[in-house]
């Protein structure tokens, strides 16, 4: 069907487990931010980049775990869905 997107249902654990490590990975970083820097004049227009990157760095890390979680859900239901079809099709044998 046009307008859909087909993925084999495999590959959504390899998805689910890519979104995970990278939120990880974002996670792990976080305790990694310098608490100060020396920039001389330039000190609040550095701290402030700064912390907008620490901030979308977090976003960005529970966007992608929301996403893994809805992966996970559609791989439930894939897998929900395969079962109830087969066993409409073994009682049929």
């Amino acid at each position: 069907m046009t307008g859909q997107l087909q993925i084999p249902p495999g590959v959504l654990d390899t998805v689910r487990a890519g979104l995970d490590k990278a939120s990880s990975g974002l996670e792990d970083t976080a305790g990694g931010a310098p608490s100060g820097v020396d920039a001389g004049d330039m000190q609040g227009i550095v701290t402030s980049m700064i912390s907008r990157v620490v901030d979308n760095a977090a976003t960005v890390s529970e966007v992608m775990t929301a996403v893994s979680s809805q992966v996970a859900n559609a791989e439930a239901a894939f897998w929900q869905t395969d079962e109830a079809v087969a066993s409409v099709y073994r009682g049929k044998e």
